[in-house]
Formats: structure tokens, sequence, C-alpha cells
């Protein structure tokens, strides 16, 4: 008798569910009231309550002051809160995954452009805005990741579909930019799933990477972020871009911080935006100079990608990858434990399961969605969709 064990969990292989409304678009306006009553965010906040431990849940949240400044009220150094020296995740741990901050291979380059999608069109053409910045990294046939905000997308949503449809990353930057650790366990959720819906009903896929605005997060927005699915990029080479005012001395003072990348000795993530004409223009300057590089035959040493693509993970857990990274779990009990993002995953019960069949081809048990899309990650043992016996 061999006893296959298969698992219900996330909402890799469906959609996510519509929302009944999406919130303002006025990012000072945040995400509570009936939002946070939706569907969409309790069936999600159910499936963290039962995956991250509640010692995580349980972290204070912050107190929001204004823009990116918050009070941290819980103890920065053992909650990983990253504003506070930097702190990142570099290894798993209980109730999280660790994070993204810099690419895995040699001499690469993982351009990302935070706050977009945003529209400037002066005399018909784009003009230091996503797409401009978007018509620059085609001419030089490279690809980025763009951190986009779920009130910007809904208001441009071309914009999003066009970048998309070139193959460039689409990941989560939140609904309203606020600081996530100054938000409730449920709010944290309703960010992250009102731009996942947004997302998907604008290019039809689920982004499986999300960036927390100004890099507030602890492991309380680390855990309910892996929890739904995502893994969590910060960056290791900040241009300032969206720090300073817009003047003539700024601007050269972000442009050749950039340009001095180039001579960096190892691979990063960067950190620029396409929120302003400011920080836009910058981008677009550099890439035409970047441009200039490479007809001189002098072309940086970095390879320009996506961060997913300079750290070997699939960009969207909906459509699932045909070449998704798959998650090998050893016992029920690690399943049960995990809360990794994930796409495929095979559970094999070394305990029950002592040869592979070879009337079954691999995977031998494939974890199922959550019905309506609740979740794309976490096991419990309320997930459980199926016991099948096989004689063979």
């Amino acid at each position: 008798l061999r006893i296959y064990l298969v698992f219900e969990v996330g909402s890799a292989g469906t959609p996510p569910r519509t929302p009944l409304k999406f919130p303002s678009t006025d990012q000072t306006v945040m995400i509570t009231g009936d939002y946070l009553t939706d569907p969409l965010v309790t069936e999600a906040l159910a499936i963290v309550n039962s995956v991250v431990p509640q010692s995580l849940l349980s972290i204070a949240p912050s107190t929001y002051v204004s823009g990116s400044t918050v009070t941290y009220n819980a103890d920065a150094a053992s909650t990983c809160y990253w504003p506070s020296g930097g702190c990142i995740r570099t290894s798993d741990g209980t109730g999280y995954v660790k994070d993204v901050y810099t690419c895995l291979g040699t001499n690469q380059w993982g351009l990302t452009y935070d706050d977009g999608p945003t529209s400037n069109i002066v005399n018909g053409v784009d003009t230091s805005d996503s797409l401009a910045i978007y018509n620059e990294l085609q001419k030089l046939g490279v690809q980025a990741t763009f951190f986009s905000v779920g009130s910007n997308i809904i208001q441009n949503p071309a914009i999003l579909k066009k970048i998309e449809a070139a193959g460039h990353q689409i990941a989560v930057h939140t609904w309203t930019h606020h600081p996530m650790t100054s938000l409730t366990n449920a709010q944290i959720v309703a960010e992250i799933k009102y731009t996942e819906a947004i997302i998907f009903q604008t290019i039809g896929k689920v982004p499986s990477y999300i960036r927390p605005p100004y890099g507030d997060i602890d492991d309380r927005v680390r855990a309910i972020s892996n929890a739904l699915g995502y893994h969590v990029a910060i960056w290791n080479q900040d241009s300032t871009d969206a720090d300073v005012t817009d003047t003539t001395a700024n601007h050269d003072i972000v442009y050749n911080k950039i340009l001095s990348w180039f001579n960096l000795g190892a691979s990063f993530v960067s950190l620029e935006h396409d929120i302003s004409t400011f920080t836009s223009g910058i981008a677009v300057s550099v890439l035409q100079y970047i441009q200039s590089l490479k007809a001189a035959g002098t072309p940086i040493k970095f390879s320009i990608m996506p961060v997913g693509q300079c750290n070997s993970h699939d960009f969207y857990t909906y459509p699932v990858a045909t070449t998704a990274n798959t998650t090998i779990v050893t016992n029920v009990t690690t399943a049960i434990a995990t809360t990794r993002p994930i796409t495929t995953v095979q559970i094999v019960t070394t305990a029950l399961i002592t040869s592979v069949p070879t009337t079954v081809s691999a995977p031998i048990a494939v974890l199922k969605p959550v019905a309506n899309g609740a979740s794309r990650v976490g096991v419990g043992l309320g997930t459980i969709f199926a016991i099948i016996f096989l004689w063979i």
C-alpha cells in the first residue's frame, strides 16, 4: 500500500478573488472600514493567521508620523527592522523567508524602479515618465523590475500592460505607499491584496515579489508578505533620487552616484524611482549614457536584468510557469511549518512512501490552489485537500 498526501495551498494556479471595489487613489487615505471586510482581505488574513507564528503577528506596529517617518515601538534588533541599521534576513527563519537584496551571479545588476506607473506627455511624447524609461530600456534590449503602486496602476493600466508585455517584471509596492510597519495585520494584507488584484486585472498575472515602501519592514511585515506568497526585495545600492529636491545640483549628484555603480566590484540590486519627472528624467539620462558607452565599444561590465531573474525566481505565481522552481519538502511536519513562497511543491512523506511507483510520474503530490486565491503559501492541517490511496 502506498499513501499519497495531496495538500491544498495558495493561489498558484488560480486567479485571485476580485474585490467588491478598490480603495481610493488618494494615497493619504488609509485602507480601513469595509475594505478590510472584503473577502479578498478576510480570506487572505485567515491564511496568514493560520501559518504565521503568533510571536511575529503580535509585534507592535510602529506609530506613523508623516511620509516615511514612523516611531518604531518594538525592539528593532530582534525584529530585524530594516530602517534601523539596514537589517536583512540572510537565511530562512521560523515564519519568514530570507530577503532578496542583491544578485546571485557575477557582474549582475538587478535594475528596479519604484512607485509608478506615471505619465507625463509633452507634445504627444512620453517625457521623463514610466514609458520614457521603458523606451530607453527597449533601445538597450534589457529588462528591469517595476515595483508598482496599486493606486497608480488603476489610473494608468495601459502603461503597466505595455511594460509587462515587453518582458519586464511587475511587482507589488502596496496600494497607498504607506510605511508598512505602522499598519495593522489586516491593513498589511489589504495593501498587498488590493495591489495584487489590480495587477491581475491589468496584466492577468500575479507577482511573486514585493518591496515595502521606504524599506519599512520588520519580521511581522516580512512574515505576512511571505505567507501571501511573496519574496521581499530590498536593495543594496540606493540612488537617493526620491530623497532630494528637484534642482540641477541634485540631479548631477544623483546622476553621478548611479554612474559610480559601474565601478562596483560585486553584483547588486539598485533602487531608482519612476514617480516624478525628476527621478524618471535621471533614469532616462543614465540609460542613454549606457547606450552611448555600448555604441562606443566600451559597455559597462554589468548585465542589466530584473531582480527576479538575477535571483532565479519566477516573476509570477499565476499563471504557474512551466519552468517553475520546485521546493521539495521531505516530511509533513516541515510542510506544515513552512511559509516559503512557492509555485509548485512536492511533498514526499518518507515515513509512508518508501519508493516511487513506476505508474506514477513525479511530482508525486502537487500543492493545489486554495479556492478564490486566498493565499499562495502556507500548509496547515486545515488545508489538507485529499488522501489518495493507491494499491500497487
